[in-house]
């Protein structure tokens, strides 16, 4: 009888054991990428800041003809890599690539500014990722913000911090005009990939003006700190990996795919 029961509870010991294995195994496989987590659907409401109901691009027009111009300028040298400082946005912000991008950018502007500082004081929050960062950028399941909320999230920075600069909305520029902002000193907030990655949809149905775009879960905001036309190389601050690199031709199928998403800063322009 003893015997009896010892082999059932063994056998019990053994599925147990199987079952745990199988579920290690099935979750590894199923991730988009090995090396870092996904984030969440931007449907997550904000949890720290009600939504905004005031929809529009708080922009300076004077800086953003600024932008233009610098945009069809030639090029004055075939490679540029600007000094921005690595920052990463690990452990307090683990969806908080985009506020950690943009603390980057400011530092290297000469701003004296804490990593959380953006998050903490400045970041919108809003429903629609377009305007807004949906969730909560200091939890695993937060989602992100695009471009045109990055903008007034930072012109609200610059309006409670003198003013003498400005951010643009760059969206839809070409990666041969985001080198000539950077060849003129020019710090510029590119959207991408997690480890530069296929972006992994999740969600569709996100407009801004006539244009459809898409959510993705690997979405990740670098600074795009520098190019080399002869190695076809670019170069990036990014908050997850701090100095990292990509081929030209790798990072520019993910930026057309994505809809060339990016801001950039410059000094602000009297109007």
């Amino acid at each position: 009888m003893k015997i009896r029961v010892l082999c059932v509870m063994l056998t019990v010991l053994a599925l147990f054991l199987c079952a745990c294995g199988g579920k290690s195994g099935s979750g590894s496989e199923t991730s988009a990428s090995p090396d870092s987590a996904s984030k969440a659907s931007p449907d997550t409401p904000p949890t720290t800041v009600e939504p905004t109901t005031e929809h529009y691009l708080d922009q300076s027009e004077a800086a953003a003809e600024k932008v233009e111009l610098l945009a069809e300028k030639p090029l004055k040298s075939e490679s540029k890599i600007l000094d921005v400082e690595e920052l990463l946005q690990n452990p307090e912000l683990p969806t908080g690539c985009e506020s950690v991008a943009l603390t980057a950018a400011l530092r290297y502007l000469g701003y004296n500014i804490d990593k959380t500082e953006i998050a903490d004081n400045y970041l919108i929050y809003d429903e629609d990722i377009f305007w807004g960062f949906a969730g909560d950028p200091y939890s695993d399941d937060g989602a992100g913000i695009y471009p045109p909320g990055m903008t007034n999230t930072a012109n609200y920075f610059f309006e409670l911090n003198g003013e003498k600069h400005s951010a643009v909305n760059t969206m839809g520029y070409s990666l041969e005009k985001l080198y000539r902002l950077i060849d003129n000193g020019y710090p510029v907030l590119v959207w991408t990939t997690m480890d530069f990655w296929e972006p992994n949809v999740i969600d569709t149905g996100y407009y801004f003006g006539d244009e459809e775009y898409f959510w993705y879960d690997n979405e990740h905001c670098m600074v795009l700190t520098g190019y080399d036309l002869n190695s076809q190389i670019l170069t990036f601050c990014d908050p997850l990996e701090g100095v990292v690199t990509c081929g030209e031709d790798e990072f520019e199928a993910i930026y057309n795919e994505i809809g060339k998403l990016s801001i950039t800063i410059v000094e602000a322009e009297k109007q």
